[in-house]
């Protein structure tokens, strides 16, 4: 059996990995979309295998960077059976569809004044729709076969609703392998999802290191967080908190956050928006599955009968809402999309509140270098947005109190804790090659010396 890297290797977007068999058989983890900084997006229309071969994909979660190329697969001829829990089929297929039409936007975008015909778009909803169809959901710790060379099953990876680890069991040439596939982790005690489990008896690791060379910097919690900047910004100055989060798991977890001081009196009527057509679809996905969550939001549930709504908040759907949202003078607070500020409405909220010194910008989460958000935390003096251009006189700040991603603490525990007799090497992906350089350096440092670096192409036979 061959274990080959196509995908995520020192690099955080396009996970693949695909698991070669004596017999032919090919069986894929994860089959998302290349998006690195200087990648044009047609880089992710051709495969290192022939797609008709691959038997069955297995995907972890519905981040677009581990899904979001499945479309572009079915398109050229695969034709098995995608593996997923219940909540990341319902996820991905709002990504997928809203894939598309990013997609469309951008490419209507770069045509626009020019000669230029080039058609930049990977897969329409034709073929969103027929990936769809080959979906098949699985419940965590549920053994399936999928041959008799291999079986895998579900372990709960936190990180966002419904995130999968992999454990893949191989039976070949009378022997028995275990290899372990993190998928994204997420970080212990988060707002919503459970903390990440640990897969048993493995004897090869494939581990996520998005964050191995930094410490998440916020010690509050979640509600202490969000409350010390709402009395910075809207109670203190009576301005408003502009709240730029990620769609799917970031948004839901700062909606929480807010019912939680809503029902504590600390809102004290200070009107709550929320602005993201994808974020508003991906809340009513997780009002669905309140089952998966962890025991303090099934907690809240059981006494107060909902997560995310409460008298304060108003939810943005129409031109008519957007109106009307224009001409709220008082202090509020809007959680908005795309959490890096490139695109979405998330910058309409900017370009209306940046020129405004009571105005408080937060950034929930992170932002890769030349976005945005980006250039705003580094003390840009002035922003463009299309043909907007402003001073920066509004606050900008972030925190990483959401983070959906252990940092290096986090991930040694988990290195740790996964640790066995049997256990032979950590294969370390999906962090940029500083990253994982620095984050393997430190582990040899602290005697933990199983530790493999991939490269895009790499392969090991077992």
């Amino acid at each position: 059996m061959k274990l080959k890297f196509y995908g995520a290797t020192q690099q955080v977007t396009g996970s693949m990995h695909l698991l070669e068999f004596d017999n032919n058989s090919k069986i894929l983890i994860d089959c998302g979309l290349q998006y690195e900084s200087g990648d044009k997006l047609d880089i992710n229309d051709k495969f290192p295998f022939n797609p008709s071969e691959i038997n069955c994909i297995i995907l972890t979660h519905s981040h677009i960077d581990h899904s979001g190329n499945i479309p572009t697969i079915v398109k050229h001829g695969f034709k098995g059976t995608i593996y997923c829990t219940k909540p990341t089929a319902s996820l991905v297929e709002n990504l997928l569809y809203d894939s598309v039409n990013v997609q469309y936007a951008v490419n209507k975008s770069k045509k626009k004044g020019k000669k230029s015909k080039q058609n930049t778009v990977l897969y329409s909803s034709k073929h969103v729709k027929e990936s769809l169809e080959h979906i098949k959901l699985i419940d965590f710790h549920n053994k399936i076969k999928i041959n008799e060379n291999f079986s895998f099953t579900f372990y709960n990876a936190g990180h966002i609703l419904g995130a999968a680890s992999v454990l893949a069991e191989i039976n070949e040439n009378g022997k028995t392998i275990k290899i372990g596939f993190t998928g994204d982790l997420g970080k212990e005690n988060s707002k919503i999802v459970v903390n990440p489990e640990i897969m048993p008896d493995i004897d090869y690791l494939v581990c996520e290191s998005t964050y191995g060379n930094r410490k998440h910097k916020c010690l509050n919690t979640a509600e202490d967080e969000i409350l010390n900047h709402i009395n910075l910004s809207c109670k203190n100055k009576k301005g408003r908190l502009i709240i730029a989060a990620f769609s799917v798991g970031r948004t839901q977890a700062i909606l929480f956050t807010l019912n939680q001081l809503y029902k504590r009196g600390e809102l004290n009527g200070i009107k709550v928006f929320t602005d993201s057509k994808l974020g508003i679809q991906s809340t009513r996905v997780h009002e669905q599955f309140d089952e998966y969550m962890n025991n303090e939001a099934q907690e809240f549930f059981k006494k107060h009968g909902d997560l995310f709504n409460f008298p304060n908040l108003k939810v943005i759907e129409t031109e008519y809402d957007q109106q009307d949202l224009n001409y709220q003078n008082e202090p509020y607070i809007i959680v908005s999309s795309a959490g890096m500020v490139e695109g979405g409405r998330i910058q309409q909220h900017v370009r209306n509140n940046i020129h405004n010194p009571v105005s408080y910008i937060l950034i929930a989460g992170y932002c890769a270098d030349g976005t945005l958000g980006n250039k705003l935390l580094q003390g840009q003096k002035s922003i463009k947005i299309g043909s907007f251009e402003s001073p920066v006189y509004a606050k900008v700040t972030s925190t990483d109190i959401f983070s959906a991603h252990p940092d290096r603490d986090g991930l040694v525990k988990y290195l740790k804790d996964s640790e066995n007799k049997n256990l032979k090497k950590v294969f370390l992906i999906h962090g940029d090659k500083k990253t994982i350089e620095g984050f393997k350096e430190y582990l040899e440092e602290i005697n933990f010396n199983k530790i493999e670096i991939p490269i895009r192409g790499n392969e090991y036979t077992f």
